[in-house]
């Protein structure tokens, strides 16, 4: 059972779980267990029985499989307050199709399939919340599917240096960014070579980005979006 103060908050922060009486939440927090998954860690691999979906606390984890030819090719990266698994869970198959590995040393809420069951087998609004989970989801993956195709490695790189910087202290006009995981994860979560990174970073000195004391720092939010053909909605940092 979960005690900790801010796991409860966590679990209560996830979207489909938001509907659900006081005493519903109860019952899944008393059945849901706190994990803590190291760097480089396997959390579950592709075909285990899949009895537990996750909520990240703190730190980062990697959705991926292996090609014919051994590449890896990373599916989506999780980080915190985000959940992830809860498909393989309510699915036919009951296993996970992906492996799962900690890129920093993680943190998990794992809840059990078990108590998910029941809820969805007596209400149905739970159920249609799940469904709906389910399906932002899979909008999301097709959403990172289609950049992936159509912007051009700059633009990928750009957009990830978005997703994550913060304005500078003391700056009205500067943002630096805080890279959650090594460039190498970086370069395949964009489907990139770790090279080209570190050229697209270059490249987009055009739109203001530029490394100071081995910091990325970007000068004009709106230039580097434009050029990522992002809308204001779409720049958390803006």
């Amino acid at each position: 059972m979960i005690k900790n103060e801010h796991s409860v908050r966590n679990i209560k922060k996830i979207p489909f779980l938001q509907p659900l009486s006081p005493k519903d939440l109860e019952d899944i927090i008393a059945s849901s267990h706190l994990r803590n998954c190291s760097k480089g860690r396997a959390l579950f691999s592709m075909g285990q029985t899949a009895t537990h979906f996750f909520s990240i606390q703190e730190g980062w984890m990697k959705l991926y499989r292996t090609s014919n030819n051994g590449e890896e090719v990373i599916i989506h990266i999780f980080g915190p307050g985000e959940s992830f698994a809860e498909a393989a869970v309510f699915s036919d198959h009951q296993t996970y199709p992906v492996h799962a590995q900690a890129v920093e040393d993680t943190v998990l809420i794992e809840i059990p399939r078990s108590i998910f069951i029941h809820k969805i087998e007596t209400d149905s609004r739970f159920a249609i919340n799940i469904l709906g989970a389910i399906a932002a989801r899979q909008h999301l993956l097709v959403q990172q599917l289609e950049h992936l195709m159509i912007r051009s490695a700059p633009q990928r790189v750009g957009a990830f240096l978005l997703r994550f910087c913060q304005k500078v202290k003391d700056s009205d006009t500067t943002w630096v960014v805080n890279l959650p995981y090594e460039k190498s994860i970086i370069s395949l979560r964009l489907n990139i070579k770790p090279e080209t990174f570190s050229r697209a970073v270059t490249k987009l000195s055009e739109c203001g980005v530029y490394i100071e004391n081995n910091k990325i720092l970007i000068s004009d939010l709106k230039k580097l979006a434009n050029y990522c053909d992002l809308t204001d909605k779409e720049i958390p940092c803006s």
